[in-house]
């Protein structure tokens, strides 16, 4: 299962601003990232849309994480960042030409997988997958 770069990006984000715990430019965002400026906005404004970060216009503007995001599954997260789950065409709601379905194994086999990744990820608040140092490792 591949993330989609926006899911990345979002989730460098959080991580970054629940370390920092204060607000931070997109300067400094894209510096530190190494993200395009560009991408962040987006990003930004779907993490604020979602009520994960607040954001403050203008001159001494900025990005800050809210308080309850530290304490939300990375399941939560992920699930409202990344487009769709499809790890194959056959999991797309359009149709599918492939010659064994409806009773193909590997379907099912990818869609016990895709569930395990989504529990084991439900057990992780971004609290517990941030950095607790000053400095960002990445």
């Amino acid at each position: 299962m591949r993330l989609t770069d926006h899911t990345d990006y979002s989730l460098r984000v959080l991580m970054y601003l629940n370390q920092q715990r204060r607000l931070v430019t997109l300067n400094e965002l894209s510096e530190k990232l190494g993200v395009s400026k560009n991408n962040l906005i987006k990003v930004s404004n779907q993490l604020a849309k979602l009520n994960f970060i607040e954001t403050t216009r203008g001159r001494a503007g900025g990005l800050v994480v809210k308080e309850k995001t530290g304490n939300t599954s990375l399941k939560d997260i992920i699930s409202k960042t990344e487009e769709t789950f499809y790890v194959a065409e056959c999991f797309s709601a359009q149709r599918c030409d492939c010659t064994f379905l409806p009773g193909c194994l590997l379907k099912k086999s990818m869609s016990e997988a895709l569930h395990a990744f989504l529990n084991s990820l439900a057990q992780k608040t971004l609290n517990d997958v941030t950095p607790k140092n000053t400095r960002p490792s990445f």
